[in-house]
């Protein structure tokens, strides 16, 4: 029952997201797309699987992941009018795999 509600929740936000920049208002999507709701239904189901300590790596993998994901993000944006949508969002996603390849193998390292 609660994947249920997850699911709902996350295609509640995607659709809401979906139709306002459908409509050339990216910056409420945007908005939409960034409330911390999913991170707070994360943390919470997180935290009752497993506890404060799992609650605390997430985030701190989240903070972490964070780069590699504004690779991706500045990829689409400075690639979409030179190279084309679907080739900057491959590059773009292409970027994300790398980095967080590279940030994994280097924190495992440490």
């Amino acid at each position: 029952m609660k994947y249920l509600l997850y699911f709902l929740i996350g295609g509640t936000i995607v659709s809401l997201v979906t139709y306002l920049a459908s409509h050339a208002k990216g910056l409420l999507a945007a908005f939409f797309a960034n409330l911390p709701i999913i991170t707070l239904i994360t943390f919470l189901t997180i935290y009752l699987e497993s506890g404060h300590n799992a609650v605390i790596s997430y985030a701190k993998g989240l903070i972490i992941m964070l780069f590699p994901w504004l690779a991706y993000i500045f990829a689409v944006i400075f690639l979409t009018n030179r190279l084309g949508f679907f080739a900057s969002l491959s590059i773009g996603v292409s970027l994300y795999f790398l980095i967080a390849y590279l940030i994994i193998i280097i924190t495992r390292r440490i």
